[in-house]
């Protein structure tokens, strides 16, 4: 997961644009009175998303007393995240954060939603607040669910404050069959932490990642057969093995963590991919 640049716009300015054409006097009046505690919630979400002590925010079923789940979702549903809505620019421009457009919760498919990083059902008084608000695919959004964490371990990272791409945490293990299957799993570093270390865990498989990379990783495999055979009948094991060190280091350089990374680290890794695997 790459770290993603926190946005810099303030959640009272995002919320006020959202209901400037509300034409409900009741409603926008009731609306207004909320204004303190969303710009209240959002620091509050600030600091302890950057601790890992979300899990301590408490739970709500209106705001400010005056407006309900159900009213903030549709600030969000209708006067944000709807086409030619009011806050449709913010909703926009959050959406183009992640590099290349993939959706930073599984470094794999396109981003085409976001995803309420505390869900709008439990948390309304940060249903437009940008630090709430991840760019994220369809798939991811839905997987999450809207579980709420009930202590650190549990909550999953947060690309606007969690960096773990300074270490190696996703790895691959080959399974020797014809054909050749791959495990995803994590293992970090133990400097990491019991915190951090679980966190990666929880994230892993909340949004299902085994899965997802080991059916990406089948049909690699299946596309670099042909290549690496003609390299293990013209050169020989040795330079198998050097041509996918190669491919790995430049996975690398790009993601770190990418399942595909993990793949090639894995195979240039396996003497029995490297020397034995094209004998069968």
């Amino acid at each position: 997961m790459k770290k993603l640049l926190k946005p810099n716009y303030a959640a009272i300015d995002v919320f006020q644009v959202c209901i400037e054409r509300v034409r409900d006097a009741e409603l926008k009046r009731r609306l207004l009175s909320c204004i303190h505690e969303i710009e209240t919630a959002s620091v509050e979400f600030d600091e302890k998303a950057s601790i890992a002590q979300l899990h301590t925010i408490i739970p709500k079923d209106n705001v400010s007393n005056a407006v309900t789940v159900d009213e903030m979702k549709s600030v969000y549903t209708s006067r944000m995240a709807k086409k030619l809505a009011p806050g449709r620019g913010y909703y926009d421009r959050l959406m183009s954060h992640p590099e290349h457009g993939r959706c930073p919760l599984c470094s794999q498919r396109v981003v085409s939603t976001l995803d309420h990083h505390l869900p709008k059902a439990h948390f309304p008084s940060l249903v437009v607040s940008p630090l709430n608000l991840v760019p994220a695919c369809q798939d991811c959004n839905k997987t999450k669910s809207e579980d709420i964490p009930r202590c650190s371990e549990q909550e999953t990272l947060h690309p606007y404050y969690d960096d773990v791409e300074s270490f190696v945490w996703i790895k691959a293990r080959i399974i020797e069959t014809i054909p050749v299957a791959i495990e995803f799993y994590v293992d970090p570093p133990e400097e990491c932490g019991i915190v951090l270390i679980e966190r990666l865990r929880n994230h892993f498989n909340t949004f299902k990642l085994a899965p997802l990379y080991s059916s990406h990783a089948a049909e690699e495999l299946a596309s670099i057969e042909y290549v690496s055979r003609r390299v293990y009948n013209d050169s020989g094991s040795i330079e198998l093995k050097r041509h996918l060190t190669d491919i790995a280091d430049g996975k690398r350089s790009v993601n770190l963590n990418s399942w595909q990374a993990a793949l090639y680290s894995c195979l240039s890794e396996s003497d029995w991919f490297c020397e034995t695997r094209f004998q069968l």
